[in-house]
C-alpha cells in the first residue's frame, strides 16, 4: 500500500495558546532532530475487515490457509505471524481458491478470470480467461491441470504447471444424454478419489460420470420422481416455485440437481438437489439406493407425502468427509432448514458395508439410516448488525494427518464454515471432540488475522510488556506442558527476519503484545515482535464462556482489558459492566456440574453495592490445561452498568469507571478487595453535570505538589470539559490501603463540549521515562524516593503538558482531531511526543514544550480505507511503533526509524513454500474393482499425455520443478501425510491404514456364526486376490508400456483431429 511517509507540513493550524515553559524550572527533554533523518515506515498489517471474507482454501500438505477479502486481495497465511497479502488490481472479486502440487495458489474472480501465484516467489504466474464464462471449477492436488466447466455446459482444462490451455475440450454432457432438456452449465466438477481418469459432472438435470481415458460417459444419473412417491409432491412445489398448475400434474417430476459427490471408497455418489433431497446411487450400476432429506427418508418409495415447510432455506454446502480409515464415513450438510440456519447436519455413517457383499436394499437402508446415527453441530452466530438473516453457505474441511485427498475431507480436526455475511467460523470435529463439544476452542492457537475475525475483535490495543515477565510466564507455562497441550490452527510457512527494520526507540528489554478481546468472551495475548523467531507459546489464549454465567451478548462480550504482568494480574471488563479479575497460576479445573448463576459462589469482599465474587470453582475449558491467566474473582455490580475505562498496574491495583459515573477502585495484590467505590464522580466536581464520566485512567508513583516525596497516584480524566481528577492511595495500619481524593482541575481543556473528553493520560518523569508504577519503586516507596514528574493530556481537540496537580507546562490547541498520542524514546537521548491525527497527520513535537518537530503525511488510500470510529483507538508506543487502526478487527503497524541509507528498499516477505513437505501418494482403485473391470487404471504421466497432447510444451519457470520433487511420482516411497504429522505408509502398500478385521476363528454356530465365517473367508479371497493383482500388474507394467503408447496416439488422433 505504502512503504514510506513523506515529510510535510499540516494544512491545518496547530497553535500554541499557551506557553510557560519560559518561566518555569523546567529543562527540554527532547534532542535536537533534523526531520530529514527521519522516516514513517509500514511493517505490517494485521486482521481483515468486517464481513469481508469470500473465499477460503486449506492446503494441509504445506499447512497454509488462503482467504480472498472484498478489498480485492488474498491473504496467504501460515503458522504464528507468518502472511503474505497478494494485492490485486482488479475490482472483480476473487469467488474460489484452490491449492494446487503445493506451489500454486489458483484464484478464479466472479468475471471468469483465472489468476495463478507462486507460493515460492510470491509473484503473479500468469492470468487466463477461458472461452466462456466460467460455472464451476475442480482440481486435484497432485495434478497439473484444473478442469473449468462453463455455462454452456462443456468443460476444458488448463494446465497450470505450464500456464496454457490443454486442446481437449468436452462438449456439453448432458445434451449428449438428455437431448431434449434445454442446456444447462456444469455446475459442479468433482475428481474420482481413487481414480485420476474419472470425473463427475453436474448438470441441472442429471449427474455424469465421465472417463477421461476412454471419452465415455460411464454412467448418467437422473433423478426421476415417480406420481404417489414420498417426496413427488415437495419436490413438485419446489420445481413450480411454489405456484400450483390450474390442470393436471405430470406423471413424474425431475428434480433439478445442485451438486454430486463422491464416497471416499469412489463405489457410491450423492447427488444434491433443489428440493433440499439427498440422493445416494451406486456408481458402477447407476442404481438408486436412498433418496432422503435431512429429516425425511425414502423419498423415492411410495407412501404418505412430504409436508413442505413455511419457509425454504436450500441446502449451501455438503461434504462427504472421512476419519483416518476412509471407509469410516460422515456427510455434512449446511442448510436445508430454514428453522436452524446456525447448524451442520452430520450423518454419521460408520464403517462403510462390504460392497460386494451388500444388496441394493441393504445399501439404502445404510445411508437411510446412519450406523452412528445424525447429528447435529450448532455453529453460535456474531452479533448480527446488518439487518440481514445470516446462514451457513460453505463448508470447508482441515485435514489433520496432511493428507489433501478425498476432496479435501480425510480425518478433519475442525471444521471452517462460511457465512453469507462473509463470517468465518471454526468448530472442533471428530475425534478431537470433546464430549461432544465443538465449542471449545482454548488449546487452538489462531495466527493474528483468523483471530481478529473468529469471533470479531471486540477490543485490541497492543503493549510494551518487560521481556523479562513475558518469558517468566512462558517458562511457567512451558513447564506445564503448554506445548503438548495446544495446537497451531496452521503451522506452514516460516517467518523471514532479514531487513526487519528497527524502530527508533526499539529496546530489547520490552516485547511488543497485541492484547484482543472478542465477542464470546476469548482473550488473546500474543507476541508480535518483529525480528525475532515466532514460537508457539509466543500466544496465550484465555476462554471465559466456559466459566462464566451468559445468558445475554453482553455477559460475555469483552470491553477492555487491561495487562499487569510485573503481578501477573490481567484485568477484562465486559458488556455487563462486570470485571474478570485472572490470575496467572493452574488448577486442576473441577468436574462438577455448574450451577446456572453465581449463587454457589463465595463473595470475597462487598462495599456498598460492589462485590467480588470467588469464581474458581467454576474454572472450565481446555485453555486451563495448563499454566495461564485464571478468571479466580468476578467484581459485579448489583445492576448492569457500561464500563468506561478500565485501569490495572504492576503494584496490585485496579481502577474501573462507568458510564453512570461510578468509580470503583480495588486491591488485586493483597485481597481482592475494593477499597473505593464512589457512586458518581459528579459529586467530586462542583461544575460537572450528572453525566460527567471517567474516560480515561492511569496510576503513576511520582511527586505531587512540590511535597518532597513520591505517592501512589490514580489520575482520571473525564469526558466534561477535561475535568481531571487526582487520588492518592495511600498504606493502612493494617496492611491495607485507602483511596483519598487530592485534587481537582476543572474546565482543563480548550473545549468544554463532551467530545474534548480526556482520551490519553501520560505520566513522565522530569527526565522523560515513565513513571507508570513498578514493584521495584513501589519498595523503594518506604524511603522516600523522589520522582519529580509531567503529566501529558491529550484530548480530541488539544494537547497539554502540566506539573501535578495544576502547573501549566505548555498547551496546544488541535483543529485537527487527535486520535491517540505517546511518548517515543530517542534512544539515551531523550524523548518526543507523537500524535496520530484523523486528517491522516502523524505530529512530532517536543516535549515539554510542545513544539513542532516535523509532520507525516498518510498515503491517499489508507486515509481513504481507516474508520472514523476506529482510528480513534490507535495507540503509540515508546518503542516508535504506530498501531493505526483502520477497522474494528483491523491495524497497520508503522514504525518512526532513522533514514539509514545502506538499508534495503527491497520488502522482504515471509516464506510460504516448504520444499520438504512431499504430497502423499493418491489413492487408488482397490485390486478387486481393477480385477472386476470396474475402472482402468491410469497414471499420471499418461494423464498428462493424454490431456496436454503431443505438443505439450516445457515449462518454463522453476516452480515446474519444485512441485515435481515434492510430487508423489517423485517420491514413490513416501506414505500419506508429511512434516506436519501423517498416518505411516502400511506394509501393504496403501496411503491409510488398513481396518482391523475379525479373526475367522470363532466357534460361533446358527445363521450369525455361518454368515461371519462366510464373510470372513470372502475378506480373505478378497485380500488374496489384492495382493496377486498387486504384484501382477508389477510384472505387467513393462509389457503395457508399447501397448499404452499406441493407444495414446490413436486417442489424439480421434480427439484432436490429427
Amino acid at each position: 500500500m505504502f512503504n514510506k511517509l513523506k515529510s510535510k507540513k499540516s494544512p491545518l493550524s496547530l497553535n500554541s495558546v499557551s506557553n510557560a515553559i519560559k518561566n518555569s524550572s523546567s529543562s527540554n527533554i527532547s534532542p535536537d532532530l533534523n526531520p530529514k533523518d527521519l522516516q514513517i515506515d509500514n511493517l505490517i498489517q494485521y486482521g481483515l475487515k468486517d464481513h469481508s471474507i469470500l473465499a477460503v482454501a486449506y492446503d494441509p500438505v504445506q499447512s497454509l490457509l488462503a482467504i480472498s477479502t472484498s478489498n480485492n486481495e488474498i491473504r496467504v497465511i501460515g503458522q504464528s505471524t507468518v502472511e503474505v497479502v497478494f494485492e490485486l488490481n482488479s475490482s472483480s472479486p476473487i469467488i474460489d481458491l484452490r491449492f494446487i502440487k503445493g506451489i500454486y495458489l489458483v484464484a478464479v474472480s466472479a468475471t471468469s478470470t483465472i489468476t495463478i501465484f507462486s507460493l515460492y516467489s510470491k509473484q503473479i504466474l500468469t492470468n487466463y480467461s477461458p472461452p466462456g464464462s466460467i460455472s464451476s471449477v475442480t482440481s486435484d492436488p497432485g495434478l497439473d491441470w484444473i478442469v473449468i466447466g462453463l455455462t454452456n455446459g462443456s468443460f476444458v482444462f488448463y494446465d497450470v504447471d505450464r500456464l496454457n490451455l490443454s486442446p481437449l475440450r468436452v462438449d456439453n454432457l448432458q445434451k449428449k444424454v438428455l437431448p431434449k432438456e434445454k442446456l444447462s452449465p456444469v455446475l459442479h466438477i468433482e475428481w474420482h478419489p481413487r481414480d485420476i481418469g474419472v470425473l463427475l459432472l453436474t448438470y441441472s438435470h442429471c449427474a455424469v460420470l465421465y472417463s477421461i481415458a476412454s471419452g465415455d460417459v460411464k454412467q448418467v444419473f437422473i433423478y426421476n420422481l415417480p406420481k404417489g412417491a414420498r417426496g413427488f409432491d415437495w419436490a413438485l412445489n419446489v420445481a413450480n416455485s411454489g405456484k400450483k398448475k390450474l390442470f393436471s400434474s405430470p406423471k413424474e417430476v425431475v428434480s433439478e440437481v445442485v451438486e454430486s459427490h463422491f464416497h471416499p471408497n469412489g463405489l457410491h455418489i450423492v447427488t444434491v438437489h433443489a428440493d433440499n433431497s439427498m440422493v445416494f446411487w451406486d456408481a458402477n450400476s447407476g442404481t438408486l439406493l436412498e433418496a432422503r432429506s435431512i429429516y425425511e427418508i425414502n423419498l423415492h418409495k411410495p407412501g404418505a407425502p412430504v409436508q413442505a415447510p413455511q419457509h425454504f432455506l436450500p441446502i449451501q454446502s455438503v461434504r462427504w468427509v472421512c476419519g483416518s480409515d476412509p471407509e469410516l464415513t460422515k456427510l455434512l450438510i449446511c442448510g436445508g432448514d430454514s428453522d436452524h440456519p446456525d447448524r451442520v447436519y452430520i450423518l454419521d455413517f460408520g464403517l462403510t458395508l462390504k460392497y460386494s457383499m451388500t444388496s441394493h436394499d441393504k445399501q439404502g437402508d445404510f445411508y437411510s439410516k446412519p450406523q452412528n446415527g445424525q447429528k447435529m453441530m450448532a455453529i453460535n452466530f456474531y452479533q448480527n448488525n446488518t439487518g440481514k438473516a445470516e446462514f451457513l453457505d460453505k463448508i470447508v474441511p482441515l485435514p489433520q494427518l496432511g493428507c489433501p485427498y478425498f476432496n479435501g475431507g480425510h480425518n478433519p480436526g475442525y471444521i471452517l464454515l462460511k457465512s453469507n455475511l462473509n463470517n468465518i467460523y471454526l468448530s472442533v470435529f471428530g475425534e478431537l471432540m470433546i464430549n461432544n463439544d465443538n465449542t471449545d476452542l482454548g488449546k487452538l492457537l489462531l495466527p493474528p488475522t483468523i483471530a481478529f475475525v473468529h469471533p470479531p475483535v471486540t477490543y485490541s490495543k497492543v503493549e510494551l510488556i518487560k521481556r523479562i515477565d513475558w518469558y517468566g510466564v512462558q517458562s511457567s507455562r512451558i513447564s506445564t506442558g503448554v506445548k503438548a497441550k495446544t495446537e497451531l490452527l496452521l503451522q506452514g510457512g516460516a517467518a523471514i527476519n532479514e531487513n526487519i527494520i528497527r524502530s527508533i526507540g526499539h529496546n530489547d528489554h520490552y516485547r511488543k503484545v497485541l492484547v484482543t478481546g472478542n465477542e464470546g468472551g476469548i482473550v488473546r495475548l500474543l507476541d508480535i515482535t518483529r525480528g525475532e523467531v515466532e514460537e508457539q507459546e509466543g500466544l496465550i489464549q484465555i476462554s471465559l464462556k466456559e466459566t462464566l454465567v451468559a445468558n445475554r451478548y453482553e455477559d460475555l462480550s469483552i470491553s477492555s482489558v487491561s495487562c499487569a504482568f510485573e503481578s501477573r494480574d490481567l484485568v477484562v471488563g465486559l458488556g455487563n459492566g462486570n470485571v474478570v479479575l485472572c490470575k496467572f497460576g493452574k488448577i486442576n479445573p473441577s468436574r462438577k456440574p455448574l450451577s446456572p448463576d453465581y449463587s454457589g459462589c463465595p463473595v470475597q469482599h462487598a462495599n456498598e453495592n460492589a462485590k467480588i465474587i470467588n469464581i474458581s470453582e467454576r474454572i472450565r475449558g481446555t485453555f486451563a490445561d495448563s499454566s495461564t491467566f485464571l478468571p479466580m474473582n468476578l467484581m459485579a455490580l448489583d445492576q448492569p452498568d457500561e464500563i468506561t475505562s478500565l485501569k490495572a498496574c504492576g503494584i496490585g491495583f485496579c481502577a474501573v469507571g462507568y458510564k453512570s459515573g461510578r468509580l470503583v477502585v480495588c486491591d488485586i495484590g493483597r485481597g481482592p478487595a475494593i477499597i473505593y467505590n464512589m457512586e458518581s464522580i459528579a459529586k467530586l466536581v462542583p461544575t460537572a453535570s450528572a453525566g460527567c464520566y471517567a474516560t480515561s485512567m492511569e496510576f503513576s508513583i511520582m511527586e505531587y505538589a512540590q511535597e518532597g516525596y513520591s505517592s501512589i497516584l490514580l489520575i482520571v480524566g473525564t469526558n466534561e470539559g477535561g475535568n481531571l481528577l487526582y487520588f492518592k492511595i495511600l498504606p493502612q495500619a493494617n496492611g491495607g490501603f485507602e483511596v483519598m481524593l487530592a485534587d481537582k482541575t476543572m474546565k482543563l481543556n480548550y473545549r468544554s463540549s463532551e467530545d474534548s473528553c480526556i482520551k490519553e493520560i501520560i505520566p513522565i518523569s522530569s527526565k522523560g521515562a515513565s513513571t507508570v508504577p513498578t514493584l521495584d519503586v513501589f519498595n523503594k516507596l518506604s524511603q522516600g524516593i523522589l520522582i519529580p514528574g509531567y503529566l501529558i493530556l491529550a484530548s480530541d481537540k488539544d494537547i497539554r503538558v502540566l506539573k501535578p496537580p495544576k502547573q501549566k507546562l505548555a498547551h496546544k490547541v488541535i483543529e485537527e482531531h487527535c486520535c491517540s498520542a505517546g511518548v517515543v524514546d530517542i534512544g539515551a537521548k531523550g524523548v518526543i511526543l507523537a500524535s496520530v491525527l484523523r486528517t491522516g497527520f502523524i505530529k512530532l513535537s517536543n516535549l515539554p514544550a510542545l513544539a513542532d518537530i516535523t509532520d507525516y503525511k498518510l498515503s491517499k488510500d489508507l486515509v481513504k480505507s481507516y474508520d472514523l470510529n476506529s482510528i480513534s483507538k490507535s495507540n503509540v508506543l515508546r518503542t516508535g511503533d504506530l498501531y493505526v487502526r483502520t477497522g474494528e478487527s483491523e491495524f497497520i503497524n508503522l514504525a518512526l526509524s532513522i533514514k539509514d541509507p545502506r538499508r534495503k528498499n527491497k520488502d522482504t516477505t515471509d516464506l510460504l513454500f516448504n520444499e520438504n513437505s512431499v504430497i502423499p501418494p493418491k489413492p487408488s482403485v482397490s485390486a478387486l474393482q481393477w480385477a472386476k473391470g470396474a475402472s482402468t487404471v491410469i497414471s499420471v504421466p499418461d494423464l498428462n499425455a493424454l490431456i496436454g497432447g503431443p505438443n505439450r510444451k516445457p515449462a518454463k519457470h522453476p516452480e515446474s520443478q519444485m512441485a515435481f520433487n515434492i510430487s508423489p511420482e517423485n517420491n514413490q516411497t513416501a506414505g500419506y501425510g508429511n512434516t506436519y504429522g501423517g498416518v505411516e505408509r502400511s506394509d501393504d502398500g496403501r496411503g491409510y491404514k488398513e481396518p482391523v478385521r475379525k479373526d475367522g476363528t470363532t466357534r460361533n454356530f446358527g445363521s450369525t456364526g455361518f454368515m461371519k465365517s462366510l464373510q470372513t473367508g470372502v475378506e480373505q479371497m478378497e485380500e488374496s486376490l489384492n495382493g496377486y493383482a498387486n504384484s501382477m500388474s508389477e510384472t505387467m507394467n513393462e509389457s503395457l508400456e508399447s501397448q499404452k503408447r499406441s493407444m495414446y496416439s490413436s486417442a489424439f488422433k480421434s480427439k484432436f483431429g490429427f
